[in-house]
């Protein structure tokens, strides 16, 4: 029996992993990842979905801290 490659994300460093992974099959642009781009865009929705971290965040404050961290001006 096959083992799944990717599960429900049960923590954040399951999630961190999770949107490294899909960080990078987006950037290598290989349309036959197209169904495990999509499949990993489901589960991080969900977990984003289920924990909502960005409910009680200043958007000018969340805009800056996503601007340091990508070195944007």
């Amino acid at each position: 029996m096959e083992t799944l490659k990717y599960k429900v994300i049960k923590d954040i460093e399951q999630y961190k992993e999770y949107c490294d992974i899909l960080e990078e099959l987006i950037f290598n642009d290989n349309k036959s990842n197209a169904d495990e781009i999509e499949l990993l865009t489901l589960l991080i929705e969900k977990w984003d979905i289920e924990h909502d971290t960005f409910k009680d965040s200043d958007p000018i404050e969340l805009l800056k801290a996503m601007m340091e961290e990508h070195d944007l001006k």
